[in-house]
C-alpha cells in the first residue's frame, strides 16, 4: 500500500522539484475574499497568480 502512494505522487514530486515556489502573505480577510471570488468565477488562486505573472511578463516596458 505504501508503494502505491509513493508511486502515485512520484511524477508530481518530480515536476515540482523543477519549479520555484512563490509565497505571499495576505490578511485572512483578503485571502478569504480572493478565494471566494476565484471560486465564484470557477478558477483558483493558483490560476489567477500564474495568469497575472504571464501577463506582467509580456508587458512591454514604457519608453
Amino acid at each position: 500500500m505504501a508503494d502505491q502512494k509513493k508511486d502515485k505522487y512520484s511524477t508530481q514530486k518530480k515536476y515540482l522539484s523543477s519549479q520555484k515556489q512563490l509565497r505571499v502573505w495576505l490578511s485572512p480577510e483578503k485571502y478569504d475574499a480572493l478565494k471566494e471570488k476565484a471560486s465564484a468565477e470557477k478558477t483558483s488562486i493558483y490560476a489567477l497568480v500564474n495568469s497575472w505573472v504571464d501577463a506582467y511578463l509580456q508587458e512591454s516596458p514604457e519608453a
